[in-house]
C-alpha cells in the first residue's frame, strides 16, 4: 500500500481513537468543550478516511469497495459518519447523545484496527476480477455499506440502552449524563428503520447481480445465505418491536444480535469462503 494511503488510513485511525477517549471523557466529567473536541476529531476522521478512499480509488481506476480492506476502511468510515449525521440531527431532541460516540467509535476503531492486520498482499489495491466489472458492483456495495453501518450504529444505542436501563431512575451522575432508556430505545428504532431498507436492497441488488454474473439469482452460497440471515434478523425486530408487543429489553437484544450476523456475514463467511468453493472467495483476498 502506497505511503500516503497509509499516512491517511494511520490518521483516521488516530483520530477516531482521540475522539472516543474524548467521548468518553465528556461522559465523565461533564464539560460540553471536551464533546467539541470529540466531535471536532471524529469528522477530521472521516474527512482523512474518505482521502484514502479517494486517493486509492484514483491510483486504482475503479471504486474502491472491491477487497476485504477496502470493505473495511469503507465500513469503519460509515459507522463513524452515521454517529455524527445521528448527533447532528438529534443533538438538541435527545440529551446526551454524545455517550454512544465512544461506542460507535469503538466499532470503528476496530474494524480498522483489523483492517491495519490483514496481510499486505490484501492491502493492495488490483485490478478487478471479470465477475466485478459491472455497474451493479457500486450499487450493491453501496448499499451494503450504508446499510451495515447504520445498523452498526443501531447497535451501539442498544447496548447504550442496557446501560441506561440498568441505571434506572436512581439519582446519579451517570443518570444526568446518559440519554433515558425509553429514548434510546426510540433511537435505536429510528436507526434501525433507516438501515433496513439498504439491507433489503443489498439482497435484492446481490440476487439481480448473481444472475447477471453466473446466471441465477440465488444459491444457498454462504454469503448469500448469512446476508438473508442477518435481513432476517432485522425484519423479527421490526415485528417484535411493532407488533409483537416485545418489551424494549427484548427488542433491543435482537439488535445487538444483529451485529454479531453482520459481522460474520461480512467477516466471518469471507474467512470460510477461502477454503471453500464459494463463488464469493474472491472476497477474502484470494
Amino acid at each position: 500500500m502506497p505511503r500516503s494511503e497509509e499516512l491517511l488510513l494511520q490518521a483516521g485511525t488516530g483520530l477516531f481513537v482521540l475522539a472516543m477517549v474524548c467521548y468518553l471523557l465528556r461522559l465523565a466529567v461533564g464539560r460540553s468543550a471536551v464533546g467539541a473536541v470529540a466531535t471536532a476529531s471524529a469528522w477530521l476522521g472521516v474527512a482523512a478516511v474518505s482521502a484514502m478512499l479517494v486517493v486509492r480509488g484514483v491510483r486504482a481506476g475503479h471504486v474502491p469497495l472491491v477487497s476485504m480492506f477496502e470493505y473495511l476502511s469503507a465500513f469503519a468510515w460509515m459507522v463513524a459518519l452515521s454517529y455524527l449525521v445521528f448527533q447532528w440531527r438529534y443533538a438538541r431532541a435527545v440529551e446526551g447523545t454524545q455517550a454512544a460516540g465512544a461506542l460507535a467509535l469503538l466499532f470503528a476503531v476496530a474494524l480498522l484496527g483489523y483492517a491495519s492486520t490483514l496481510p499486505v498482499p490484501m492491502k493492495q489495491a488490483e485490478d478487478l476480477m471479470p465477475v466485478l466489472k459491472s455497474n451493479w458492483l457500486i450499487f450493491h456495495v453501496s448499499v451494503a455499506v450504508v446499510g451495515y453501518g447504520t445498523a452498526c450504529l443501531a447497535s451501539a444505542l442498544a447496548c447504550l440502552y442496557f446501560v441506561s436501563h440498568k441505571v434506572g431512575d436512581a439519582p446519579s451522575w451517570w443518570r444526568s449524563r446518559l440519554p433515558a432508556a425509553a429514548v434510546l430505545d426510540q433511537a435505536v428504532y429510528r436507526s434501525v428503520r433507516f438501515a433496513f431498507p439498504f439491507l433489503t436492497l443489498l439482497n435484492i441488488t446481490g440476487a439481480v447481480w448473481a444472475y447477471f454474473a453466473w446466471g441465477r439469482y440465488w444459491g444457498w452460497d454462504p454469503k448469500e445465505t448469512w446476508s438473508l440471515i442477518t435481513w432476517l434478523i432485522y425484519t423479527f425486530y421490526l415485528h417484535a418491536r411493532l407488533r409483537a408487543g416485545w418489551r424494549p429489553t427484548q427488542t433491543n437484544a435482537v439488535v445487538v444480535a444483529g451485529i454479531a450476523a453482520i459481522l460474520f456475514t461480512f467477516l466471518g463467511v469471507n474467512q470460510l469462503a477461502a477454503f471453500s468453493e464459494s463463488l464469493h472467495s474472491y472476497a477474502a483476498g484470494s
